[in-house]
């Protein structure tokens, strides 16, 4: 065999190798699962039926006191939405999910929170996780920070997610407009009215990620506060245009972009 074409032959082997060890490293970062994740689905049904129960009181209580003019507050403890989500969600509202999306559990932190689900679909077989921040923008408007989307731990882009908020948000008729802060996406959600009257407004006064918890208080038809909220700057992109430039996270030419798997807080993985 003349060399040049041993040359050739051991050259495409060695771009094959490599490509095959290439697809590999993909798969396997595909098919990494979050700690936190983990640790919420590994828990028994039979002892998550106390936190589910809780959950579902909470969740009356606010409700009956948002039908009340005044004050009211309320706590949720990540422990508590993930026995309702496995215990109630999965048995009595799977409707609402998509098909390829199942067993959906959460993490909070002081420093943000966590959603990771199963995905499904085709061939893909994953677990998709979001770090996200939660916050008060105005006394009416909440405001949800982006920080990363992930399919194992290979970045996602960020055009179908926020698409997939959109309709949702399309859906529940409720206000959403998207603006940037330091790069990443913010959902501004406008909460609805209770009524027709003034006097039967809803505002949200605070909202806190804790260590585990979830703390919300407002008040209904009183007074409103005096705000003057700073916006983050509009989101100028076409939500679909939105993508990763590199994995690193650096944003590239355009600032209008957003970038995913930026800033992960490795607490939320744990």
């Amino acid at each position: 065999m003349p060399r040049a074409v041993k040359i050739a032959a051991l050259a495409s082997v060695s771009l094959l190798l490599v490509a095959g060890i290439a697809v590999l490293l993909l798969y396997q970062a595909s098919q990494a699962v979050p700690i936190f994740y983990q640790k919420a689905v590994a828990v028994e049904a039979a002892s998550q039926v106390d936190e589910r129960d809780s959950f579902v009181a909470r969740a009356s209580a606010l409700a009956s006191d948002l039908h009340n003019r005044g004050n009211w507050s309320s706590l949720f403890t990540a422990d508590e939405i993930n026995a309702w989500l496995a215990l109630e969600l999965a048995t009595n509202y799977a409707h609402l999910l998509p098909d390829e999306i199942r067993d959906p559990r959460v993490s909070i932190t002081a420093d943000g929170a966590a959603l990771g689900c199963h995905y499904r679909t085709g061939e893909i077989d994953t677990v998709v996780s979001v770090l996200f921040e939660a916050y008060l923008q105005s006394p009416h408007v909440v405001a949800i920070r982006i920080r990363s989307v992930r399919a194992g731990s290979l970045p996602v882009p960020l055009g179908p997610i926020l698409d997939g908020l959109s309709h949702v948000a399309r859906e529940l008729n409720l206000r959403l407009e998207w603006r940037k802060s330091r790069g990443d996406p913010v959902a501004l959600v406008t909460l609805p009215r209770l009524g027709d009257r003034p006097d039967e407004s809803l505002r949200l006064e605070s909202i806190e990620l804790r260590e585990g918890e979830l703390y919300v208080a407002g008040t209904v038809g009183l007074p409103p506060l005096d705000s003057a909220p700073v916006l983050p700057e509009p989101l100028r992109v076409p939500t679909a245009q939105l993508e990763l430039d590199d994995e690193s996270g650096r944003e590239g030419p355009g600032d209008d972009e957003p970038r995913i798997g930026a800033r992960e807080n490795d607490a939320l993985q744990k």
